[in-house]
C-alpha cells in the first residue's frame, strides 16, 4: 500500500486528494496536511466583498468530507521536508505542526511514498498597504475574513447614500493592485465590475466614484513578447474599463494610506505620484510566497533543490529555441520535481518558467508569472494520472485538455434571481483555429443566458468540492 501526502487543500490539493482516493479505493492512503478546516472558492471572494454571494455557499468543511470518502485529514501547518529521510528512519516524510485541535502545537512526522504539495501562496501573509492612523474601511480582495468585513461596509456606504440628499458630494472608491508581484489574477478588476452593477441596480452608481488602479498590467498575467498581442490586450481591457464607467489610472499602483487619504504612485516610475480622500478602499494584494524547509536526514539544507529563488516550487518545465532563434518555456507535463522524482508541484506557487533570481545582479532576468488559477483541475488530473499509472499500471483513457488551450476567464458577475438583468460575463480567449494566434478577442456576454452559464459553474465548482454523487464525470 502506498501512501500519497497532499499539502494543501485549496483549488488543486483538494481536487488532487478527492480524485485520488476515488480512483484508488482503499487500496492506498490519501492524506492531506491543511491549516484550515474550510476549503473556499477563491473564484468568488469579489462577489463576497460586494454583497453578491453569501461566504457560507462558498466553503466546505474538510473534516466530515474526508471522513466520508476514506482520506486521512491532518489539520495542521506543513514545515518542512526530508526527501532523503529523518535521522535514522530512511523513509522520506513531511514535518507539521497541528492547528485548531486538542494537538494544537504539537509537532509530527508523516512519511510518504508520494508527496504532492499544492501550498500555493501564503493567504496569512499577504502583502497588504501600509497604514497610518487610517480612517477608511479597507478590504483585502484575497482573504475571507476581510472580504466579509468589506461587503458590511459597502452595505453601510449604501445606506448612507440611500439617507442623504441627492446633491451630497459623490463617495469615492478606491480599488486595484498595491504590486506588481506575483498573482494579480483579475480579482480586483472584478470586484469593481461587481460594485459597478450593485451600484446601478440600488440606482446609486452616479453618486460614486469608482476609481481602477491596475498597477501596470490589469488584472491578469498574460505575458507575451509580441507587441501586437499586448496592445489588442491593452486595447480591450481599457474598452470594458471605459464602457462601465470606472476611472483608470493606468500604470499606477496604490501605495499607502494615511486617515482617509490613499497614496498611488507610479510602477514604472513614469508619472507624478498623487493622493486622493476615499470612503473605501479594496485592494487585491501582491501574492506572498513562503517555502517549505527542506532538509536531508542530517539537518543540511536542501531547499534548492524543491524551490528556485523566488520561492515558488521547481517542476519540469523547460526551455527550447522557436524557428526563430528565441528561447521559449515550454508549460510542464508532470509537474514532478526534477531532483526528488516523487514529489510534485501543483497550484499557484510552481515556477512556471527555468529562469533563476540571482542576488546581486541588477541583469538578472524578471520571471513573470503566469495566471495558472484556472488551470487547477488540470494540473491535479494529470498528476493523479501519473501517480496512479504508477502504482496500478492502468493509463487514462480520456485525455485533458492541454494547458496552452485553457481559456482565460476575466470577469463573472451575477446575483441571487433566478431571472436578473444583471448577467455578465466576459473572457479574454485566444483563438484555437486561427492563422492569427497572436491576437486576443474579448467577448462580452450580457443577459440571462451568460446569468444562468455564470451560475451553473459556480454550482457545479461547488458540487465537486463537495464530493456530491458523480462528481468525477462533471468537467473541470
Amino acid at each position: 500500500m502506498a501512501r500519497i501526502v497532499v499539502i494543501g487543500a485549496g483549488m488543486a490539493g483538494h481536487s488532487t486528494a478527492l480524485g485520488l482516493k476515488h480512483r484508488l479505493k482503499d487500496d492506498h492512503e490519501v492524506i492531506v496536511i491543511s491549516p484550515s478546516s474550510t476549503w473556499t472558492n477563491p473564484d468568488v471572494m469579489a462577489q463576497i466583498a460586494s454583497g453578491l454571494q453569501l461566504a457560507q455557499r462558498q466553503t466546505v468543511q474538510l473534516g466530515p468530507l474526508y471522513r466520508r470518502k476514506g482520506i486521512i485529514f491532518h489539520q495542521g501547518m506543513a514545515t518542512a521536508v526530508y526527501p532523503k529521510g529523518y535521522r535514522d528512519d530512511p523513509r522520506p516524510q513531511v514535518q507539521m505542526t497541528f492547528t485548531g485541535s486538542h494537538l494544537e502545537g504539537q509537532v509530527a512526522r508523516v512519511p510518504y511514498d508520494y508527496l504532492v504539495i499544492a501550498t500555493g501562496h501564503d493567504i496569512d501573509r499577504v502583502a497588504g498597504i501600509p497604514a497610518e492612523a487610517t480612517t477608511v474601511p479597507t478590504c483585502v480582495l484575497d482573504r475571507l475574513d476581510s472580504a466579509i468585513a468589506g461587503e458590511a461596509e459597502l452595505r453601510r456606504l449604501l445606506f448612507e447614500l440611500q439617507d442623504s440628499p441627492v446633491d451630497d458630494k459623490p463617495k469615492v472608491i478606491a480599488i486595484g493592485r498595491s504590486a506588481r508581484g506575483m498573482g494579480g489574477f483579475y480579482g480586483a478588476l472584478e470586484y469593481a465590475l461587481c460594485v459597478d452593477e450593485v451600484l446601478r441596480a440600488a440606482f446609486l452608481r452616479s453618486r460614486v466614484e469608482l476609481h481602477f488602479f491596475d498597477a501596470g498590467r490589469p488584472w491578469m498575467y498574460g505575458h507575451t513578447d509580441e507587441p501586437k498581442m499586448e496592445e489588442d490586450m491593452q486595447t480591450a481591457l481599457v474598452h470594458l474599463i471605459e464602457s462601465h464607467r470606472l476611472i483608470l489610472h493606468q500604470d499606477m499602483r496604490l501605495a499607502s494610506i494615511n486617515g482617509r487619504r490613499v497614496r498611488f504612485v507610479p510602477v514604472h516610475g513614469e508619472g507624478q505620484p498623487g493622493e486622493m480622500e476615499c470612503d473605501l478602499v479594496a485592494v487585491e494584494a501582491a501574492r506572498v510566497l513562503t517555502p517549505l524547509s527542506v532538509y536531508d536526514a542530517n539537518g543540511a539544507d536542501l531547499r534548492g533543490d524543491l524551490y528556485d529563488g523566488w520561492g515558488r516550487l521547481r517542476v519540469d518545465a523547460k526551455t527550447q529555441q522557436n524557428g526563430s532563434g528565441q528561447v521559449v518555456t515550454l508549460l510542464p507535463r508532470t509537474f514532478r520535481n526534477p531532483t526528488h522524482r516523487n514529489i510534485f508541484g501543483i497550484g499557484s506557487a510552481i515556477a512556471m518558467d527555468t529562469r533563476e533570481l540571482v542576488e546581486g545582479k541588477d541583469s538578472a532576468p524578471t520571471p513573470v508569472p503566469m495566471q495558472i488559477r484556472d488551470m487547477a483541475h488540470l494540473m491535479s488530473r494529470q498528476v493523479s494520472d501519473l501517480i496512479i499509472e504508477e502504482l496500478t499500471g492502468q493509463k487514462n483513457k480520456v485525455l485533458p485538455e492541454t494547458l496552452e488551450e485553457i481559456e482565460t476567464v476575466l470577469s463573472l458577475c451575477w446575483d441571487y434571481g433566478l431571472i436578473s438583468s444583471r448577467g455578465f460575463y466576459a473572457e479574454l480567449t485566444y483563438p484555437k483555429k486561427s492563422s492569427d494566434a497572436a491576437r486576443q478577442v474579448l467577448r462580452v456576454r450580457h443577459g440571462l443566458g451568460p446569468y444562468w452559464a455564470v451560475r451553473t459553474e459556480r454550482f457545479l465548482e461547488r458540487y465537486r468540492a463537495k464530493g456530491r454523487a458523480l462528481w468525477w464525470m462533471l468537467p473541470s
